[in-house]
């Protein structure tokens, strides 16, 4: 996650050098979740029927091609060839790995599975813009490209050593007959799986408008690439530091009541975080909003994993991921032309007021979404 997760406020900051306006940074961003948006269902019901090291390998391979492109190309065809690619990688390696998480997890364990996964993607949050910052700032962005893509090969080396797990279907001697298998619509009518894609909505947009317009803003504020790093690992940080309180306060208030608090935290980050560029409390601000961040995300995984149907979890994924996807497409994109009109600091402010309202949906869906942390549908 370091190699994909590191490189992505690069690319803001690669295409800024290059010129491109506002506008164009949120398009190129865009492309990263654009084949992801089309077919991450399609290929979760592939990886719900594939062993795992193959989907793992094949997600990290193709994230290393498309890391390097730039390196190779350092223009807008280099860029947006690896937005492509590397989004498409970061799908398959996230589905496989989350599905790979479902597999080895039972009902009473997979809270505290799917904890130490985020931790492991908090870690990559963490150390790859710190890295990414510090090269592009003492050496090049090409280099930069380069150097993650060799941490990303570090890792498939790895992938290379995990155990390996047979689809549910194989372990469990049955075999899907593809024309007879129900279509995705009917895990959308799981009311908690229902509650668990808008939760993921309101988390993904609050994480990529971040990492899209905060090194734009760094930028206005007169940070170097290694401040907006450093600010940025500050926020990984946080993410990093919450998942170990994260059982304890599902336990003791409930995932949607944690859930709209970190909702809340992140909102009042947002207000405040244009209007402080003295170093010391944009990093405070960072650090708030990465608690607030780091809470969202194993929540509506986990979520996902329990209220899907046994032996279609993947598939359950590829629809979040599909949801994520669509709200990354469309964020930089709206965005990125808003920001053109009122101001980049001002768009802080609206996707705030955005997060509330979506904040207080949830709020409205708590009671009406049957959610259980030991439920899980059954074929």
């Amino acid at each position: 996650m370091s190699m994909i997760m590191g490189t992505r406020p690069t690319v803001s900051l690669f295409a800024h050098d290059l010129g491109a306006s506002i506008n164009l940074i949120g398009l190129i961003t865009s492309l990263f979740s654009l084949f992801p948006l089309l077919f991450a269902i399609l290929l979760g019901r592939l990886i719900d029927q594939l062993n795992s090291k193959k989907t793992l390998l094949a997600g990290g391979y193709l994230g290393i091609i498309g890391i390097i492109l730039p390196g190779l190309f350092p223009n807008y065809f280099g860029l947006v060839l690896s937005q492509l690619i590397a989004g498409s990688a970061q799908t398959i390696l996230i589905l496989a790995a989350q599905d790979y998480v479902g597999r080895i997890s039972t009902k009473r364990n997979r809270n505290q599975y799917v904890s130490w996964f985020s931790f492991g993607v908090a870690i990559g949050t963490l150390i790859g813009p710190l890295m990414s910052g510090m090269l592009s700032d003492y050496f090049s962005f090409s280099i930069t490209f380069y150097f993650m893509a060799f941490v990303g090969f570090l890792s498939c080396i790895l992938i290379h050593i995990v155990p390996n797990q047979e689809p549910v279907s194989l372990r469990n001697g049955e075999e899907t007959i593809e024309n007879e298998r129900p279509s995705f619509l009917d895990l959308l009518n799981i009311p908690g799986l229902r509650l668990a894609l808008l939760f993921s909505t309101l988390i993904l947009f609050a994480k990529d408008l971040y990492l899209t317009f905060f090194p734009l803003l760094g930028l206005q504020f007169g940070y170097s690439n290694l401040t907006i790093g450093f600010l940025l690992s500050i926020n990984g940080i946080a993410s990093v530091i919450i998942r170990f309180y994260l059982n304890p306060l599902t336990n003791r208030f409930g995932t949607v009541s944690v859930f709209i608090g970190s909702m809340i935290i992140t909102c009042v980050s947002y207000v405040a975080l244009p209007f402080f560029s003295q170093i010391i409390i944009a990093g405070i601000i960072a650090f708030i909003l990465g608690i607030g961040l780091g809470i969202g995300q194993p929540l509506s995984i986990s979520l996902t994993i329990q209220n899907a149907i046994n032996g279609r979890v993947a598939e359950a994924l590829g629809i979040r991921l599909t949801v994520n996807r669509l709200t990354q497409v469309v964020t930089p994109i709206v965005f990125g032309a808003l920001a053109n009109i009122i101001g980049l600091i001002n768009i802080f402010i609206v996707s705030s007021a955005v997060i509330a309202a979506g904040t207080g949906i949830a709020h409205n869906r708590k009671r009406k979404a049957a959610v259980s942390g030991t439920k899980q549908k059954t074929m």
